[in-house]
């Protein structure tokens, strides 16, 4: 992935959101426009901040950006502010966002416009689906070898898991798994660390340090962009629609609350 764009703010949140992806993202800034000298560019994804440039060098990048789209078929996203809308709105090979919401609409972009990426999703999710079908097979032949062998004696594995129940939630510590409605999220364990600090103190409100902290206690190089971007996606396996969260609120400003 390419971004153009002299925002470190905006770089940040890709940066976050492409390692949590295990993406590769490249920066450059907006002096000089794109070009390839007929070498074909080795991204799946071009995105342009429009913001802040000059009428004389949007022209030059949309020039170069529209000979690498035709020629090479790779999509290209435009970053712009809605106060400042830009003359090329028609362009129709151009997809704009405004900066407010482009990282939130990132994943399903990519999910519409790119065939690679999309292919990367799949597998992964095929693969953590395969592992916990993996994990369930084995839990069950000892559970099978247990009570077969144990003849009534006290099993080694107890089959009754103790949950903690938090409204339609179900939080097994042990197995750091999340239930709702019965229906295992598979969180990661960040994702669940994150969940679980939200869950100790339900509708009451858990500033951004404290979340940071907690997720990353020796800080290094966490910041509010990996927060925002691990919180997305929790917050797209735990919400039916992530854009308009029913459990997980944001009070802008301060941090966020899980709504039971």
């Amino acid at each position: 992935m390419l971004i153009i764009s002299n925002d470190s703010f905006i770089i940040g949140l890709l940066t976050g959101y492409c390692v949590a992806n295990h993406f590769t993202l490249k920066c450059i800034p907006h002096s000089k426009p794109l070009y390839t000298n007929g070498d074909h560019p080795k991204f799946n994804l071009i995105i342009i901040d429009l913001r802040e440039l000059t009428p004389s060098l949007i022209e030059d990048h949309l020039e170069s950006l529209n000979n690498i789209h035709h020629q090479y078929s790779i999509p290209i996203c435009a970053i712009h502010n809605r106060n400042r809308m830009p003359l090329h709105r028609l362009l129709p090979w151009l997809n704009y966002y405004k900066d407010e919401t482009f990282i939130e609409k990132l994943d399903d972009y990519i999910n519409k416009y790119i065939i690679n990426f999309t292919h990367v999703f799949d597998e992964r999710r095929n693969y953590n689906r395969r592992l916990g079908d993996d994990r369930r097979t084995i839990l069950g032949t000892i559970n099978s070898f247990s009570s077969k062998q144990l003849n009534g004696t006290a099993k080694l594995l107890n089959p009754d898991v103790e949950l903690e129940l938090l409204g339609l939630f179900k939080i097994d510590k042990d197995c750091q798994n999340v239930y709702l409605k019965g229906k295992n999220l598979e969180l990661t364990t960040k994702e669940f660390k994150l969940f679980k600090l939200l869950a100790e103190e339900p509708e009451r409100v858990c500033t951004t340090e404290k979340l940071i902290t907690h997720l990353w206690p020796n800080r290094g190089r966490a910041n509010k962009s990996d927060l925002y971007q691990y919180m997305h996606l929790l917050r797209k396996k735990v919400e039916l629609d992530p854009d308009n969260p029913h459990w997980i609120i944001t009070i802008k400003g301060v941090g966020y609350k899980l709504h039971i």
